[in-house]
């Protein structure tokens, strides 16, 4: 089996996961309006993208990714909370690096909650971490709120919870605290006459 047929039965498989997980199929062109990509993300866009001009529709972009058709279909037809989910290709001019891919398989999970952002992201984490264990890849994301998410929705004690979160930003004794409320790590011998007192 061809790498890419590969890629289109796992995005397929992606897919299917998030549907059962609530999700609502959004199937969105190609060619998107450019204005509004334009609107959103600025003109630094257009050079990434491939453009193009239709003579009925005016400047058209080929799908750079799907978020703003996403949130365009929400904002059309959606609910509260709602679930969405996709797979299509996207594609990007690449400038720098030959050997990135200019059209790729993007597949993605996204929920609308307005009463609990975070909860929502945490969520959508979750779920994606899920799919790729097993795969050498490993889930990872920069959005502080999901991390923040995660310690408050741990069953421990307020106490822990309390001191992951005032070092969250400080990634080593965060780790260093996740291992030891999980019996990975001792409790070094100075914190524990320290506590003891």
């Amino acid at each position: 089996m061809a790498v890419r047929s590969k890629i289109q039965a796992r995005a397929a498989m992606l897919r299917v996961q998030f549907e059962a997980a609530g999700a609502q199929v959004v199937d969105t062109p190609l060619l998107q309006p450019a204005g509004t990509l334009l609107d959103l993300y600025g003109e630094d866009i257009r050079a990434r993208a491939y453009v193009t001009t239709d003579a009925l529709r005016g400047e058209q972009m080929l799908r750079p990714d799907f978020t703003v058709p996403v949130v365009e279909a929400h904002m059309r037809h959606g609910a509260e909370p709602a679930r969405y989910t996709y797979s299509g290709e996207v594609f990007r001019r690449q400038e720098l690096d030959p050997d990135r891919p200019n059209e790729y398989l993007q597949v993605g999970y996204e929920v609308f909650e307005r009463k609990d952002a975070a909860a929502a992201d945490a969520e959508v984490f979750a779920l994606f971490a899920l799919q790729v264990r097993g795969l050498p890849l490993r889930a990872a994301t920069g959005d502080i709120g999901i991390l923040m998410a995660a310690v408050l929705g741990l069953n421990t004690t307020e106490k822990r919870k309390a001191a992951l979160m005032r070092h969250i930003w400080r990634p080593r004794r965060f780790r260093a605290l996740l291992d030891r409320f999980a019996g990975r790590a001792s409790v070094p011998e100075n914190r524990k006459k320290l506590l003891e007192t």
